[in-house]
């Protein structure tokens, strides 16, 4: 049966009860693609777990995992590890995709020629519904792998996330998701990218991302808020070494990270997203409300002088 199926979909699940049906209702439902649905199931202590064999008893296209609690990059893996498909795509089990977007996804990525396609996605806000178009490519274009890395560093319209892209399953023969740490996106999609050799860029929103609180992506301080400034880091490093035409994005990415860092310290512990984009770009010099309330007594050059100065304070820590 795995030299039939097309397209593999990994879904990580931990604790989405209420969501999940909704998520694999928009993955079964694809037409015109041979597909199987991987849930993960990472430990899950409400009703989850059972979900999800309840899916695959009613669909014979789902294949489910049981494993204990390591976290979204180990559940990515251990479906990696089992995915038959030529290509494979990620989902989070509170998302949702648009009716047969894969069945045109995979007709271009064949048509192109190409192992990575990139599209677009829309954010969902849990609170109202309202669903808006977040990051999109501006056009369907074919592009080389360093120059999408490059984006990617950039935030130009896209960004690390594994949800809005499709892989060609060869891609991860030597490449995994970092496991016990967050952001996990980072260190990969640019080495998927560099691999791929070209990237067909899709300028189609089709990934539903569902802004809830209490996500993965969203949480005070901690040790893991660190974690996405030093992805940045090492990723600075290998690029200026073996890509130096995109070094400067690779710089970007940094900077822009270790802004982020600085902006949630001196926030003190205020929730924000511990991984900046998300379907908006970070946020950065200026975002942040309430730091210089009288911008009279501020100029613009003695704030990025401040925020400059904590940012190399941050990053000897590092």
């Amino acid at each position: 049966m795995d030299s039939e199926i097309q397209l593999s979909i990994i879904v990580p699940v931990y604790n989405v009860a209420p969501y999940l049906r909704r998520c694999a209702a928009s993955l079964l439902s694809q037409k015109g693609v041979q597909l199987e649905l991987i849930l993960v199931d990472d430990g899950s202590t409400d009703e989850s777990g059972t979900l999800c064999d309840q899916i695959a008893e009613e669909d014979g296209r789902v294949r489910v995992i049981h494993k204990s609690n390591e976290g979204l990059s180990s559940a990515r893996n251990a479906g990696l590890e089992l995915a038959g498909g030529t290509y494979v795509t990620f989902v989070d089990s509170d998302d949702w995709v648009e009716p047969d977007c894969y069945e045109s996804a995979l007709r271009l990525m064949k048509q192109h020629g190409v192992d990575l396609l990139c599209g677009g996605r829309y954010d969902v806000d849990a609170d109202t519904g309202e669903k808006t178009v977040g990051l999109c490519p501006t056009e369907t274009e074919m592009i080389s792998g360093e120059e999408m890395a490059g984006r990617i560093f950039l935030w130009d319209h896209c960004d690390s996330s594994a949800c809005d892209k499709v892989f060609h399953r060869r891609l991860f023969a030597c490449l995994r998701f970092p496991e016990g740490v967050i952001c996990e996106d980072v260190p990969v999609t640019y080495r998927a990218a560099l691999a791929s050799g070209r990237v067909l860029l899709w300028n189609q929103p089709y990934y539903c991302y569902f802004h809830r609180k209490g996500s993965i992506s969203t949480a005070p301080i901690s040790e893991k808020t660190f974690h996405f400034s030093r992805h940045a880091r090492a990723i600075e490093g290998y690029i200026r070494r073996n890509h130096p035409a995109i070094a400067n994005q690779a710089r970007f990415l940094l900077v822009r990270s270790l802004s982020h860092l600085l902006l949630m310290l001196i926030q003190g512990g205020r929730s924000q997203p511990l991984c900046p984009g998300n379907g908006r770009n970070p946020p950065g010099i200026g975002d942040a409300p309430g730091i210089y309330p009288d911008q009279s007594l501020f100029c613009r050059e003695r704030a990025a002088a401040g925020f400059a100065a904590g940012i190399r304070s941050v990053s000897n820590h590092l």
